[in-house]
């Protein structure tokens, strides 16, 4: 199988050594787009906090630098959250499930962090609705991806797997999925001189 076929698969459902080798990579790689989404989250003391996709437990550990909040992380990868439980241990809490299928009760949580998630969000965009309902009535979601224009000479981008955004897609896609639009603002982030990316903020 193709290297890009493979990275590509790992990237959307990490799993093995392979991913958690890649897991690290990634910490590494998105430090700043994890600062600039963390930063848009702005989270106050005593939130209730889900990370959508929460990797290795990363974004946590800096959300919990900002402020005393409840974090949950979720991750459909037993890998990822294995990285993640070592990473906080008892200070989160963790589930296992696909961001399309959250086990939580709706307006749950004052504030939803996806970062680098919505790629794998579908045509339906079934995982931003998801993430909507488990958010109270005035809460925010934040959402970073790394700008269409960006992505598109990276190879493993073109398997099919990845869903790729501008300013106007992402925007649409939180518009479909039920967020008012004048209650979603999509702002481009400068991550190097060569890579853009996107940074959303929508209110419930």
């Amino acid at each position: 199988m193709a290297i890009a076929r493979l990275l590509a698969q790992q990237l959307a459902r990490p799993s093995g050594i392979a991913g958690r080798v890649l897991g690290t990579l990634m910490d590494v790689a998105n430090r700043r787009p994890l600062r600039l989404a963390v930063d848009s989250l702005a989270p106050a003391v005593g939130e209730k906090i889900l990370d959508a996709g929460c990797g290795t437990g990363a974004a946590m550990a800096e959300i919990l630098k900002r402020a005393s909040c409840h974090v949950t992380g979720v991750d459909a990868s037993e890998t990822m959250l294995a990285a993640a439980r070592c990473r906080l241990g008892s200070r989160v809490d963790l589930a296992e499930a696909p961001l399309e299928a959250l086990p939580f009760e709706a307006e749950n949580f004052d504030a939803v962090l996806a970062l680098n998630v919505l790629y794998f969000n579908d045509g339906t965009n079934a995982m931003l609705r998801s993430l909507r309902t488990v958010l109270r009535p005035g809460g925010r979601l934040v959402a970073y991806v790394t700008d269409a224009r960006s992505m598109a000479d990276w190879s493993f981008t073109r398997e099919g797997l990845h869903r790729l955004y501008d300013a106007n897609a992402l925007q649409a896609a939180f518009v479909d999925a039920g967020f008012a639009s004048d209650r979603c603002t999509v702002h481009e982030v400068s991550v190097t001189r060569r890579i853009k990316g996107l940074v959303a903020r929508a209110w419930r």
